[in-house]
């Protein structure tokens, strides 16, 4: 029975689950795939009734709701040293999709370094920190709810910009490739032609990579965006929606942490 314990602990996907754990963006991601899991049973539990155990799992989404406002409390610095950062670099053409992008993302700081602010001070004053009356406390969650969904509306166009310019990168890239079979009909010394293909492999993956991680924010941020629009009141789903639309994004941005530290541990073991 020891054993069995004992390679369960030492088990190397448990290791691996303690080490994306261990950062505050894995904490984060699995708290948060716990507070909207918690989301959606409690509306389901509510709709059949079932009062008392809807209010348990209401307290548990409440608990790490809480929980997560308590490790965020710093990171409006980080999106505002983000934008600016970003607002350092040069704009050349303010109308190609590269600069959009760029634009975009600097929205996107700003936006959420505006969320994670008056989320900050939502929090402060449910914990009766600062003293707000009712009036105050609801325009400051209304303003949470306005920058969250600004933040998420210029990732989105961010994203959307990007896929345009990659795009017209794969376009450039299938046209060396042609030029290079061409010259490899010319008769283009071997080794050249080698170090060439290399390369344009290289290329070609590193594409792939950015088209599948741009694809995968665009997703995200389309199920994400229906929760701070349904708190301004620009839509209307059910609790049990975004419960399941949050999950899905948890779950999904876990796996990304969950891919990292796979990584990571192969190029250890190398």
């Amino acid at each position: 029975m020891s054993n069995i314990a004992a390679n369960f602990i030492l088990h190397p996907k448990v290791s691996q689950s303690l080490a994306v754990l261990a950062t505050t963006i894995g904490r984060d991601k699995a708290y948060r795939l716990i507070q909207y899991l918690a989301r959606l049973v409690a509306w389901s539990l509510l709709r059949r009734g079932n009062v008392d155990a809807a209010a348990r799992w209401e307290g548990l989404k409440n608990g790490f709701a809480t929980g997560r406002r308590v490790m965020r409390l710093f990171r409006p610095a980080e999106f505002l040293q983000s934008a600016m950062n970003l607002a350092q670099r040069p704009i050349t053409n303010v109308r190609a999709p590269q600069s959009i992008a760029h634009l975009a993302q600097i929205g996107r700081q700003l936006g959420y370094a505006g969320f994670f602010t008056f989320d900050m001070m939502v929090w402060l004053g449910q914990i009766g920190f600062l003293r707000y009356d009712k009036e105050r406390l609801a325009r400051f969650q209304r303003l949470t709810f306005k920058f969250w969904l600004a933040g998420i509306i210029s990732s989105l166009v961010s994203s959307s910009a990007s896929l345009v310019r990659l795009r017209a990168d794969s376009r450039r890239f299938a046209l060396s490739a042609e030029v290079a079979r061409r010259e490899a009909k010319e008769g283009k010394p071997a080794d050249e032609l080698a170090r060439e293909e290399v390369a344009r492999r290289e290329r070609g993956r590193a594409l792939l990579a950015q088209r599948q991680s741009i694809l995968s924010q665009l997703i995200l941020d389309s199920c994400d965006v229906w929760i701070p629009a349904t708190g301004l009141g620009y839509a209307n789903l059910s609790e049990g929606a975004l419960g399941a639309l949050g999950a899905i994004t948890s779950y999904v941005s876990l796996q990304v942490q969950w891919q990292k530290h796979s990584a990571a541990g192969v190029r250890k073991s190398v």
